[in-house]
């Protein structure tokens, strides 16, 4: 019987000089820093902050882990029905020849948008950043939905 390769093998021989530059292409993607606990990660690959969503005594609160990002660089939307969360944390230029041995620390833009589980009254959001956690309390809209009853007529 005769064996048909379609592909060579990348591994042919001893691999062992391929890992390190194996390795560090690998630390250079994303997926890694999410491993390492940079943060998690939406649909599209982009960082997004851990969130709680809860409701409790007719409010609505969301909490989001940003540790270190000061307050002035978070931004948020309330929406009758959404929250949009976006915060950048900033870093110092590093330099390549700084020495690093290890570099773990993640610097940029983290961005969410999450349904609320009922509406809400946005002119009600209040909130507050202690310890790295934003909390966002909104009051539970107890109005009834505005709606409009529209006659049929015949168009003949």
């Amino acid at each position: 019987m005769v064996r048909m390769r379609y592909l060579p093998s990348v591994f042919e021989g001893d691999p062992s000089p391929l890992l390190p530059s194996m390795l560090a292409s690998m630390a250079k993607h994303d997926i890694w820093r999410q491993m390492l606990g940079a943060g998690d990660h939406d649909e599209g690959g982009l960082l997004v902050p851990r969130v709680d969503l809860y409701r409790k005594e007719g409010k609505v609160f969301v909490e989001a882990e940003l540790p270190g990002v000061a307050p002035d660089d978070v931004n948020i939307h309330i929406y009758h029905d959404r929250i949009s969360l976006s915060a950048e944390k900033k870093g110092e230029d590093k330099k390549e020849d700084g020495g690093y041995f290890r570099s773990e620390r993640f610097y940029g833009k983290v961005e969410r948008v999450m349904p609320f589980p009922v509406e809400v009254n946005p002119d009600s959001a209040k909130a507050s950043f202690k310890h790295g956690v934003l909390t966002v309390e909104v009051a539970e809209n107890t109005k009834p939905l505005d709606y409009k009853k529209v006659p049929v007529t015949s168009a003949e």
